[in-house]
Order: structure tokens, then C-alpha cells, then sequence
């Protein structure tokens, strides 16, 4: 089975030097993350774009679907943006969860780690530079979690960051 993340998502782009990631889904009415520059309070993910680059999202949740070595179905992540001709990837998974469920990180790292791996399967993934966030639009990045971001790293040699904003660099 093929599986391209690049044609199989829904893609949008933006050159804004902010705009915001969404996801509607409620419950069990699951739809395809998507980019938004107007409606601030629909973001559950900020993208500050200082540089005006252009950058690509693609809808992986709802969209790309692939099986585990068991014949699961994998867990993915929400999206992922691209940029720099494909040379920059970020992983993003989105929750609008109360953060006294600590649940959604444990959730969010469970898609993003098996999206990573996913996308490394199916695609040369050498001299592209990964990185990974859970964003969460109720939480706050806790400062004792440095255990927990270095087991990710170790796991998937990829920086996980438990923020809101992402810098594209």
C-alpha cells in the first residue's frame, strides 16, 4: 500500500506572518485540521511566520490512513506543516482539553509518535529536519515535564514542544 502524505492530506497554504490551526471535530464527528488567518478564537495553534515563507498544511487525521504491522489502523496526528521546499517538517497534534485531564498529552504524544513513524516509513525522511508539537488551546506548557519531553526524544530523535506557538524559523 502506498501512502504519500503530501497528495493524500488536504492542503492549504499562507504566506501570513501569523494565522492560526484549527480542528472542529467534536466527539466522534472527526474532520481534517485546517489553517485559519481570521478567526483568532477558533486557533487552537498560533503559527508566527516572521519571515512571510510560504507554508504548507496538510491535513493528516481524516485524510492519510495507513496500517500498523498487526493491521490496525495507525493513529495520526492532526496535520503537519511544511516548509523551505519540503525540508522543514513540523508535526502538530490539536486538543481543546481542560488541563486537568492529563490524558491529552499522553494522547497527543501516542498520534504524534506513530505519525512520525508513518511518515518515515514512507517517505526519505534523511536531511529533513522534524520537529513535533502538542498544542493544547486550555494549557500551559508545565516546566516540570523535562523527563517526559527527553523519553520522546530518545524515542523518535525528534524535539517534542508542548506549546501553542510555533516559530517557523
Amino acid at each position: 500500500m502506498s501512502v504519500d502524505f503530501f497528495t493524500q492530506g488536504e492542503k492549504a497554504s499562507s504566506k501570513s506572518l501569523q494565522f492560526g490551526l484549527c480542528d472542529d471535530s467534536i466527539l466522534r464527528i472527526k474532520k481534517p485540521a485546517y489553517i485559519d488567518e481570521i478567526d483568532f478564537e477558533k486557533w487552537i495553534a498560533e503559527v508566527h511566520n516572521r519571515q512571510g515563507k510560504l507554508i504548507d498544511f496538510y491535513a493528516i487525521d481524516c485524510c492519510v490512513k495507513w496500517c500498523l504491522e498487526n493491521g490496525d489502523t495507525a493513529k495520526a496526528c492532526d496535520g503537519m506543516l511544511s516548509y523551505n521546499e519540503k525540508r522543514n517538517i513540523v508535526f502538530v497534534e490539536l486538543k481543546d482539553r481542560n488541563p486537568s485531564y492529563k490524558q491529552w498529552r499522553i494522547k497527543a504524544e501516542e498520534q504524534l509518535k506513530s505519525t512520525i513513524a508513518g511518515f518515515r516509513k514512507f517517505h526519505n525522511a534523511q536531511g529533513i529536519n522534524i520537529k513535533a508539537y502538542a498544542c493544547n488551546k486550555q494549557a500551559l506548557f508545565d516546566a516540570g515535564e523535562e523527563e517526559y519531553l527527553e523519553k520522546f526524544k530518545d524515542e523518535t530523535d525528534v524535539t517534542l514542544r508542548v506549546f501553542r506557538e510555533i516559530e517557523i524559523d
